[in-house]
């Protein structure tokens, strides 16, 4: 491991990833009390839109030499819009389950999440060679979510919700591990905690769809 990298994740990737947590509450809350939900829904929509094209941004700035990645203000920006465009779902699953069980929905991901990160970090094993695996069995994971709109199952739903959170179990060893063995900047740092924040709401949401599937 390098000290540098391991200083880094600690003293600036972790609670910059936490804040945009809170940034994520504030946008919901915003959606909540602004935003009519048929407008909110488009949300997340809007930032992959603005994702891919600060990607094609990013590659072309690369072969002009300049620095491209993202700034935090920029991602704290996409976290508060994920916010507001999740805001919907989670109202649904509050009334559909009750708050309690969506704390503890939270309090598991936390609690997995954490584990996670902490045995990427403390351990010897290089979880980078993941990446090729993990990006395949997504896009095969957004196909069958897809199909599922016509498929409709209780059994289909368990399985994608579990293989959702093994993919993302995945990404969160996977970019710890990338940050602890490679190259890792501080420019970076933003990339990063825009990273760990869409692992850690993506294993939330299959969590809640599975507490709201066996509660039912």
């Amino acid at each position: 491991m390098h000290d540098s990298n391991k200083n880094l994740i600690t003293r600036s990737v972790l609670p910059k990833f936490a804040g945009s947590l809170v940034i994520a509450l504030i946008g919901m809350i915003i959606g909540f009390l602004f935003i009519p939900p048929a407008i909110a829904v488009l949300m997340p929509f809007v930032v992959i839109v603005l994702l891919i094209i600060s990607f094609f941004v990013k590659l072309r700035k690369r072969k002009s030499g300049f620095s491209s990645n993202l700034t935090l203000k920029t991602v704290y920006f996409f976290v508060i819009l994920m916010g507001i465009g999740v805001y919907p779902s989670i109202a649904f699953y509050i009334s559909d389950i009750g708050a309690e069980l969506v704390l503890l929905a939270f309090g598991i991901t936390t609690v997995l999440f954490s584990v996670l990160a902490i045995y990427a970090y403390i351990s010897k094993q290089n979880f980078s060679s993941l990446g090729g695996f993990l990006f395949i069995a997504l896009i095969a994971l957004i196909l069958l979510n897809v199909a599922d709109i016509w498929i409709q199952t209780d059994i289909f739903h368990i399985g994608l919700s579990f293989a959702g959170i093994l993919i993302f179990s995945g990404y969160v060893l996977y970019d710890i591990s990338r940050m602890k063995d490679a190259a890792f900047t501080e420019d970076e740092v933003p990339e990063a905690v825009l990273d760990l924040f869409l692992d850690f709401l993506n294993i939330f949401l299959d969590v809640l769809r599975l507490i709201s599937i066996f509660k039912d």
